[in-house]
């Protein structure tokens, strides 16, 4: 199994949003086919597996990430797996754990059972959940895996006193920026980082795919100089904006290829639960939010935030002026404070890479639930 998963890996800039899977196919204690999903719309992992075994695939063991497709519907490109299982002879199965896509849903395992075929169901789960952890938010939630990420100084500061944030990180941590833009559905934004850095929010190399470029703005400030709206005819830009956001402005960014989606505003602002789900109709599974400290501060208010992946740098900017990567009014006591377990670290260049899985606070008490209004005072 721990090949399978090794094998699904690869996939990952390329399938969403489909989920990454793996096979490995064993038979007299050899492994005699593997594979894994490819592309989207190519051949599932189980395919290339057996095609890679042949018919040495004949009572032979799957070990395979996730529970094999069994019946066709709506808007599936490939034929089903299980079919093609039973009909090459498979006599065991070990799968991962149970796809939550409502056409599976534990039908796989039981059509395979019902075949006389040995399934078993739960090794390596915490680390194929891991690995699917966007497809799983996705499914199950109707909304992509949200990450937060920053560079920021060892005395936590995104920029100087003056703005100037180039470069804060080093070149190798650069290039893993652009890998990870290349395995994402969507990078978000909002008015201020476009205005402040004028970015193209573009994955640069030669692997993954471009992603959809957001931007909150809910009054519709965005120059039209900015490179997001100059090259949107070149790659998607979505904004998000308010229903009252100005009329002439709309006009202006629609003829310039833009794409607007007009939201509801409740209070002052958009709220993210209804971005995130708007996201999540469109397919995609999985999303950055690339600042600024505002957009953070917001997101991680309305528990918008599932994980955070910040580049620590060797360096110290200093200054009450510079600027911090989560603004806001902030917790007012550590109790309240927003938590992360699953926590990794890692070196990248001369960066410390840090990443862990969000955990907001308990519901009980003032706490930044749904859309939050700030911290009250008792």
């Amino acid at each position: 199994m721990w090949r399978a998963l090794e094998l699904a890996r690869r996939g990952q800039p390329y399938v969403a949003p489909n989920p990454m899977v793996g096979a490995v196919i064993v038979k007299d204690n050899q492994i005699v086919g593997e594979g894994f999903h490819e592309e989207f719309g190519g051949a599932h992992a189980e395919v290339n597996a057996l095609r890679m075994a042949g018919e040495k695939a004949q009572n032979a063991t799957m070990y395979v990430t996730l529970e094999p497709c069994c019946t066709e519907y709506d808007g599936k490109k490939t034929p089903a797996c299980v079919p093609q299982l039973i009909k090459a002879g498979i006599a065991r199965v070990v799968v991962a754990m149970k796809d939550p896509h409502i056409s599976v849903m534990g039908r796989g395992i039981q059509m395979l059972a019902e075949a006389g075929i040995d399934v078993t169901v739960g090794e390596c789960a915490e680390e194929a959940h891991e690995l699917n952890a966007a497809y799983f938010a996705h499914t199950e939630r109707g909304r992509p895996l949200v990450t937060a990420k920053w560079a920021m100084t060892f005395d936590g500061k995104i920029a100087t006193r003056s703005g100037d944030a180039r470069w804060i990180s080093s070149e190798a941590s650069r290039r893993e920026v652009h890998y990870d833009r290349g395995c994402t559905g969507a990078l978000i934004v909002g008015t201020g980082t476009v205005e402040r850095d004028d970015p193209l929010l573009t994955a640069r190399g030669d692997v993954g795919r471009q992603p959809l470029r957001v931007v909150i703005d809910r009054d519709l400030l965005i120059s039209m100089d900015r490179k997001l709206v100059t090259t949107a005819g070149d790659s998607p830009v979505f904004i998000y904006c308010a229903e009252d956001a100005p009329a002439e402005k709309q006009k202006q960014l629609e003829a310039a290829g833009v794409y607007l989606i007009m939201l509801p505003k409740h209070g002052n602002r958009l709220r993210w639960h209804e971005i995130l789900h708007d996201l999540g109709e469109r397919g995609v599974i999985s999303a950055i939010i690339e600042g600024g400290g505002g957009l953070f501060a917001t997101a991680f208010q309305e528990r918008a935030i599932d994980r955070v992946k910040i580049f620590l740098a060797p360096k110290i900017f200093g200054g009450e002026e510079a600027t911090t990567p989560v603004e806001g009014p902030g917790v007012p006591d550590v109790e309240r404070a927003i938590t992360f377990d699953h926590v990794k670290t890692r070196t990248v260049g001369a960066d410390v890479v840090i990443e862990g899985n969000v955990q907001y606070p308990s519901d009980i008490g003032p706490s930044p639930s749904g859309y939050w209004k700030g911290y009250q005072e008792p």
